[in-house]
């Protein structure tokens, strides 16, 4: 696939999730974590929308006169950044949730058992710890890049970090679901992210933008497990770095 091509296979994945979404072969699986993402993208965005307003005011509040230059450009990129933060919040809350449906549908869609084996059970409890140390390694990032949102001046810079940084954990989260069910950690999903870093971050990128759609935020979590598994599939032979293991197959 040529670099050009390659960014681009991210969002089609994606795409052909949102086509593939209500498939017969695992609609059932799709409806409870759509129930799950209402409950939380609905009370959450009247929350967060509030939060974005109140910080941006703090921010200006907190600029001397001098420098209100300063805050009529910040500002808007200050918003934005925290909106994604807030979205990726509620997004791997809404994981975290529906991790054990999750599991089951990349099953479904890769047309694999788990390699682990044990029933819906112990993919279920796999899938939630699963979950849990993924929160852990984004939190170790998001919190300090986080707190840099509040310097003024230097937010301007950690904001495009910011969006890069959002792309890439969001698709860490839904690639770990058909590589799991593959047999791999997360070790091994993160080094398997890396040797696709154009797909990597335009599936994660899409899914970052989409997150900010109302209603379309609502169908994105398994939308996002049904494009990272076609995403995996369509793969090349070799073309995932798996520790010796060959994806594609």
């Amino acid at each position: 696939m040529s670099i050009l091509r390659a960014p681009m296979s991210g969002p089609r994945c994606l795409w052909l999730g949102f086509a593939r979404l209500f498939d017969r072969r695992w609609r059932s699986l799709v409806l409870a974590p759509l129930a799950i993402n209402a409950l939380l993208f609905g009370a959450g965005s009247v929350w967060a929308a509030g939060r974005v307003r109140s910080a941006v005011q703090s921010l200006q509040n907190a600029l001397p006169g001098w420098l209100d230059w300063l805050a009529f450009l910040a500002w808007p990129l200050f918003g934005l950044v925290l909106l994604l933060v807030f979205v990726y919040a509620f997004t791997a809350l809404a994981n975290l949730i529906g991790a054990p449906f999750n599991a089951v549908l990349a099953a479904r869609v890769l047309g694999e058992a788990p390699v682990s084996g044990g029933g819906w059970l112990g993919e279920a409890t796999r899938a939630v710890a699963n979950e849990l140390r993924k929160l852990a390694y984004f939190l170790v990032r998001v919190v300090p890049l986080g707190l840099l949102l509040w310097v003024p001046g230097v937010n301007l810079f950690a904001g495009p970090i910011w969006v890069l940084l959002g792309a890439w954990l969001l698709a860490l989260e839904y690639l770990d679901y058909p590589l799991a069910n593959r047999g791999l950690d997360f070790r091994a999903v993160r080094r398997s992210a890396g040797g696709m870093p154009l797909r990597t971050l335009g599936f994660g990128g899409s899914v970052l933008l989409l997150g900010m759609l109302p209603v379309v935020n609502l169908l994105l979590m398994p939308a996002a497990v049904i494009g990272a598994c076609l995403l995996v599939r369509d793969q090349p032979a070799g073309s995932l770095d798996a520790g010796g293991q060959d994806l594609s197959s």
